[in-house]
């Protein structure tokens, strides 16, 4: 009798398995453009975007951009595969859509980029309940302070703004919707438009 060796499967349970950082970077990329994020130890996989995806990255970022040099803001804007990590006891690795970093943040940092100012999402179906929940409450746990949820097959802008009461933090939501602009508060004076940003939209 011959017994081979096989390559360990990826884990998602964490009654099986907790991975450390080192063990993360170690797994084997994914062929159809899905890729994992780990949160406290925990595998989670993300399906491929849809085609809007690209659509709203480039208009959205635009308009940060437009933003932060009209205004003489420092910071640098990241996209995949740019990502918020932590090791040690609670490896955890998430690799927004985009995020801005402002100066100080970046400073603060130094070489690991354990948070953001801002982080922005652009859900699909498949993806809207994980970005909804598990990965929002982990990027309020990595004080991140400013979240954007993009749905745009609803054309509805959700921000979250990271609120803390009786020591316990929390998401205050507002939704925008057609007709209306999405603000934000790290952001002093950034707004933008829902109509401008899902303007000739392909929804289907």
């Amino acid at each position: 009798m011959q017994v081979l060796e096989q390559a360990i499967a990826a884990t998602f349970s964490p009654l099986l398995r907790h991975y450390t950082l080192e063990e993360f970077w170690r797994l084997a990329d994914l062929q159809d453009r899905s890729h994992y994020e780990l949160i406290d130890g925990t595998l989670f996989m993300v399906p491929p975007p849809d085609p809007r995806h690209g659509n709203i990255d480039a208009r959205l970022a635009a308009f940060l951009h437009a933003h932060l040099r009209g205004n003489q803001i420092r910071g640098e804007v990241h996209h995949p595969r740019e990502a918020i990590y932590l090791d040690k006891s609670v490896a955890t690795y998430l690799e927004p859509d985009m995020m801005y970093v402002s100066e100080a943040l970046g400073s603060q940092m130094g070489d690991k980029r354990t948070s953001a100012d801002i982080v922005f999402e652009y859900h699909s179906r498949r993806t809207a309940i994980y970005d909804q929940t598990t990965k929002a409450d982990t990027y309020l746990a990595l004080n991140v302070r400013e979240l954007w949820l993009i749905d745009s097959e609803n054309r509805i802008v959700e921000v979250r703004y990271a609120q803390r009461r009786d020591n316990q933090l929390y998401w205050r939501i507002h939704r925008y919707e057609k007709g209306e602009f999405a603000e934000s508060e790290v952001l002093k004076g950034w707004r933008v438009s829902v109509d401008e940003l899902f303007e000739d939209l392909v929804t289907s």
